[in-house]
């Protein structure tokens, strides 16, 4: 009768504990539903937001190096001036001409060129993939126009 005894005890045991462990998985199951798609969300909406930011900062430098252009060209020949831009990431390269800086990036997996334009005669030499950070640029007014490259 005692062993009868012993060997009901021990199973009402087991079953508490094997309904705690079923209560605990189906607890982390909830929480794992929730967190799930907000880290999703928050990874995706972080890489939107980079993107974006790459892009306005290449406008940002495209727009520095025209408006400098411009400087040195009013200041007439011999004028010469370097500048520090910040290069986002995934700076692919630049051109110079007809009065348009570009510059090329890579975003998303897409090539995109961000232009800004200048009133002044320029050329140069902006080619090949840089590094992000500050980028010095040496420009200047060669008498009938400026004439920019990294230094």
């Amino acid at each position: 009768m005692i062993l009868m005894e012993n060997k009901t005890i021990i199973a009402k045991a087991n079953f508490s504990r094997g309904q705690a462990a079923l209560e605990n998985l189906i607890m982390v199951g909830f929480a794992l539903a929730f967190i799930v798609p907000l880290a999703f969300l928050f990874l995706s909406s972080t890489g939107t937001q980079s993107a974006k930011t790459s892009i306005d900062q290449a406008q940002v430098t495209a727009r520095t190096i025209a408006d400098t252009a411009g400087e040195i060209y009013l200041q007439g020949p011999g004028a010469k001036k370097t500048i520090l831009v910040n290069y986002p990431d995934g700076v692919t390269g630049g051109s110079v001409g007809n009065g348009v800086v570009v510059l090329s990036i890579l975003v998303d997996g897409r090539q995109l060129d961000i232009p800004a334009t200048t009133f002044a005669s320029v050329s140069g030499d902006l080619s090949g993939k840089r590094n992000p950070g500050l980028q010095r640029i040496r420009m200047e007014n060669t008498g009938y126009e400026v004439y920019v490259k990294y230094e």
